[in-house]
């Protein structure tokens, strides 16, 4: 009988291992939504970069990094891009003598340890005398910051735009009460404890 229980626990067991990890993968998402494939960005003028990203991830900003597959180098666009719930998914990208080329792509990462959220699809930056093909330069968001980016990729060069941080204030907890709780009653176990054992 004993075996028999056992049998049927492990499968059970590891399918709420399986459904908890799949859980906590769909909360944690980032996708870049533009620029798409077929965008096309221009030198001289504002193009947009959109995203969605899950909202129980504990990513409230990050960096982003432009870089070509043909040519070694990135042009670093902006740091401590703000991403928290309520904040913007936009940012417009003002092109300023960037190289034309076919083979750009964008990185949403935190560039201190170099942990990688996303990667845009490849996508064209066009010379300032080009024009986009219609449809496929999406208009800017009015109400999203924009960032000059100027030159072709240097490693040596800082970001364009270092964004603030949402509030310089300490960050408040809230609903502190259950960690209140649990912190002094560890507390106060680790003291009786410690009087039992010097009694």
């Amino acid at each position: 009988m004993l075996v028999s229980r056992t049998i049927v626990f492990r499968p059970v067991a590891s399918l709420c291992v399986v459904l908890a990890c799949l859980v906590s993968q769909t909360l944690a998402y980032f996708l870049i939504n533009e620029p798409a494939s077929s965008t096309q960005w221009s030198n001289g003028a504002a193009n947009l970069i959109s995203w969605t990203k899950g909202l129980e991830d504990g990513i409230d900003a990050f960096d982003v990094e432009l870089a070509r597959l043909s040519d070694d180098g990135l042009i670093f666009v902006a740091r401590d891009v703000p991403c928290a719930k309520g904040q913007t998914s936009a940012l417009n990208i003002y092109l300023q003598d960037v190289p034309p080329a076919d083979d750009y792509f964008l990185l949403f990462l935190n560039s201190t340890p170099g942990t990688m959220y996303a990667t845009s699809n490849r996508f064209t930056i066009l010379d300032s005398s080009s024009s986009a093909s219609s449809g496929s330069q999406p208009s800017t968001n009015p109400s999203a910051a924009t960032v000059t980016v100027s030159g072709s990729p240097n490693p040596t060069m800082p970001f364009a735009t270092t964004f603030a941080l949402s509030n310089g204030a300490p960050l408040m907890i809230q609903n502190m009460a259950p960690v209140a709780v649990g912190l002094g009653s560890a507390l106060l176990s680790c003291l009786v404890g410690a009087a039992w054992t010097l009694w």
